[in-house]
């Protein structure tokens, strides 16, 4: 499993089960928004969710509409991330919850 990947190659990662914790899933999500489809589909949700002016005390105040989910986390998603040692090491940490495989 994560003995056949090295670092500094592309690995591809599928959920096979869902972390107990709420770290564990944090972890997963921040792990998964690394995958170039994911931050893609941000850049895209980013331009059409624009800030809106309003005047509040005299000043121009700005409303960050909140930032939506692109990562799923169910079981049998797949995604494709860049195996530097930092993400291998996290990746080791969720190894009862993920596949890896070399891409």
């Amino acid at each position: 499993m994560a003995s056949q990947v090295k670092s500094g190659q592309w690995v591809n990662v599928k959920i096979v089960a869902l972390p107990k914790s709420a770290a564990g899933r944090k972890t997963m999500i921040r792990l998964f928004e690394k995958d170039q489809q994911v931050k893609e589909e941000r850049t895209r949700l980013s331009r059409s969710r624009k800030p809106s002016p309003h005047r509040r005390g005299g000043r121009q105040w700005w409303d960050r509409p909140p930032r939506l989910q692109v990562v799923s986390t169910e079981p049998g998603a797949t995604y494709k991330v860049f195996g530097s040692v930092d993400v291998l090491r996290e990746l080791e940490s969720l190894k009862g919850c993920v596949e890896i495989s070399p891409a």
